[in-house]
């Protein structure tokens, strides 16, 4: 295996955006974490406004941490690794964007329709259903970067090891 010639032959920049968004999210989904945890020994926190009790806040909170900090670290992980193994630059570029910004616009519908109340009232799937028909959206501009990737990669047989 030849390793890459230049810096600029992998798409870091989309890792390194996806890598941020991951600690943001981290940090906002688990300070949300905190911040409901002491609602339910100083129910005075909720601010007497509805959109920030207990009941709206948790769906957000779980949701902040599964899909902004999970999902946006497997993001970034997957799109390192597949450049790597695969020693090629990801297949589009401007699709991998479009799945970063997709992305984060996902979370940011979460972040304004839970607080809200518009939930499909399923644990862990609480989106509502035009948010989960733009999340399979950004699921599929991933597939079609990811597998379209290995599909054009250099390297000839791929180790379990990598």
């Amino acid at each position: 295996m030849q390793p890459a010639s230049t810096a600029q032959a992998y798409n870091y920049k989309v890792v390194r955006q996806f890598v941020i968004a991951t600690i943001v999210w981290g940090v906002v989904g688990m300070a949300m974490g905190v911040w409901i945890a002491s609602q339910l020994v100083w129910p005075e926190m909720n601010l007497d406004l509805p959109w920030t009790t207990f009941g709206r806040l948790r769906p957000l909170h779980t949701s902040l941490v599964i899909f902004g900090f999970a999902g946006s670290a497997q993001f970034a992980a997957s799109y390192y690794a597949v450049q790597r193994t695969c020693q090629v630059r990801l297949y589009s570029d401007k699709l991998a964007a479009f799945t970063f910004w997709g992305w984060q616009s996902v979370i940011v519908i979460m972040l304004v329709s839970l607080p809200l109340g518009y939930t499909t009232t399923k644990e862990y799937a609480e989106i509502e259903f035009s948010g989960a028909v733009w999340m399979t959206v950004v699921w599929v501009a991933y597939a079609i970067v990811f597998f379209t990737t290995v599909v054009q990669r250099k390297t000839q047989h791929i180790y379990v090891g990598n």
